[in-house]
């Protein structure tokens, strides 16, 4: 799973390195199958980690070649780091006989690539970020759970219906963000429904993109 396109995907935007979460213990073997590509070469980070980006330390790190500009970071991690492990359990198909949907923040791509992206349900990714912050407290993870709040407009029926059956500080946690939507909007702003979307069009059109339930 690739998950900075599939932040973008569900309509978060601001996302920088690509993050890809691989199955088990396969990271180092993904990070040599993108390198003997000639696409991708090793990359070593700097040990200036900030709080924002001391959860990749220590995981395999690859850089795009001369096929980018600028070059491009890869961190590879272990699906399990987010919950979402076994992997292949919570990644779903797009729709091939409907029209895919995307966000704002994918428009420049084809909706042919974005339709091959794998994504997973929105529920267990929003569950596995929040039960990380909760067992370590990563805020880069509870930054994450407000923003898929945000970007996809999530509401207390999506709460009912998706986090019934989960620990009930997993639940408390993001429904309190789904209460907090209103108070992230920037006064300056021009939206209406939360500090990602502008107008109740474009809630209804992310609603669409698959994965959402």
């Amino acid at each position: 799973m690739n998950s900075a396109p599939t932040l973008a995907a569900v309509a978060i935007p601001n996302t920088m390195d690509l993050e890809l979460c691989v199955p088990k213990s396969s990271s180092l073997v993904a990070a040599g199958l993108l390198c003997s590509t000639g696409l991708f070469e090793p990359f070593e980070a700097d040990d200036d980690f900030n709080n924002y980006t001391e959860y990749k330390r220590g995981f395999p790190l690859v850089r795009t070649t001369s096929w980018t500009h600028p070059p491009q970071t890869i961190v590879i991690f272990p699906a399990a780091l987010f919950g979402l492990d076994p992997i292949e359990d919570i990644l779903i198909e797009q729709p091939s006989d409907q029209k895919i949907h995307i966000s704002k923040e994918l428009s420049d791509m084809d909706s042919r690539d974005v339709a091959h992206l794998p994504l997973p349900r929105l529920a267990s990714l929003i569950i596995g970020l929040a039960r990380r912050f909760l067992d370590t407290g990563d805020d880069i993870a509870m930054i994450a759970v407000e923003q898929l709040v945000d970007g996809m407009n999530l509401d207390e029926e999506w709460s009912r219906k998706h986090l019934g059956g989960v620990a009930n500080a997993v639940r408390l946690l993001v429904d309190s963000q789904i209460g907090g939507k209103a108070s992230r909007i920037d006064y300056f702003s021009d939206n209406k429904i939360t500090c990602f979307i502008s107008d109740q069009e474009e809630a209804q059109s992310v609603r669409l993109i698959t994965g959402i339930d």
